[in-house]
C-alpha cells in the first residue's frame, strides 16, 4: 500500500523519542514480540518512515554506536606511541565508551536487552567488527605483532567481546559509570596480551 501524500512540510521524526518508545515496548513485551509496525503506530509515523532511519529493528537498540570504531581510533591516536598496545587500547576504549550520567539508565536498559537476546548479540558482533580491526592494528603498530600471526587474528575480536561482556555485566550488577568494570575486565586479560 502506498502512503497517502500529505500537503505541506513533512513532520520531522524525533529519533530519540523513537528509540525510547522502542526500548519501552521491547522491555514490556519482549524484543521478538514487537514489530516495526508496533513502534510506528505508537510514535505516530508510518513504518516506512521509521525504516528510513532505522533499517532494522536491532538498529533501534544499537542506536548511537555507529561511530564507535572511529572514536576508539581517534582516542588511540592521542596516546603516546610508546605506550604498550593493551594499555593504550584499554585507555582508548574506556574514553570512547564513556556513558554520560543523563543516558546511563537508558544505556543499562539497552544492554540488558542485548545481553538477553541472541539476535541482538549477534548483530553487535557484526556492528563492532571494525572496532576489532582498529584494536588489531594498534597491536601490530605498537607491539610489532605479526599481521599474519594467530595473536593478530584474535586480539581485536577478543577485546571487543571482553568489553561487551563487561558492559552487560555492569548493566546487571554494576553501579555508577561502567568505566571501572571495563578497566577491571581489560586488566584480567592484560597480562596474556602484553608484548613479550
Amino acid at each position: 500500500m502506498n502512503e497517502p501524500r500529505r500537503r505541506g512540510r513533512p513532520v520531522e521524526l524525533d529519533l530519540e523519542r523513537v528509540g525510547h518508545v522502542a526500548l519501552d515496548l521491547f522491555r514490556e513485551h519482549g524484543y521478538d514480540a514487537v514489530t516495526m509496525e508496533d513502534i510506528a503506530r505508537v510514535v505516530g509515523h508510518s513504518r516506512r518512515t521509521i525504516f528510513r532511519h532505522f533499517p532494522a529493528k536491532a538498529s533501534l537498540v544499537w542506536a548511537g554506536t555507529d561511530g564507535f570504531a572511529d572514536a576508539v581510533k581517534s582516542e588511540l591516536e592521542r596516546i603516546d606511541p610508546a605506550v604498550p598496545a593493551i594499555d593504550a587500547v584499554r585507555q582508548a576504549y574506556i574514553a570512547a565508551a564513556s556513558v554520560p550520567p543523563e543516558i546511563r539508565e537508558v544505556t543499562r536498559q539497552r544492554l540488558l536487552l542485548i545481553g538477553d537476546n541472541h539476535t541482538l548479540h549477534a548483530d553487535g558482533v557484526a556492528r563492532f567488527a571494525d572496532v576489532g580491526l582498529v584494536i588489531r592494528q594498534a597491536f601490530i603498530d605498537r607491539d610489532g605483532l605479526d599481521p599474519d600471526g594467530l595473536e593478530a587474528a584474535i586480539v581485536g575480536d577478543t577485546l571487543v567481546l571482553v568489553a561487551h561482556q563487561a558492559f552487560v555485566w555492569w548493566a546487571r550488577h554494576g553501579e555508577g559509570e561502567p568505566a571501572a568494570v571495563l578497566e577491571a575486565a581489560f586488566d584480567r586479560v592484560a597480562e596474556g596480551l602484553r608484548h613479550r
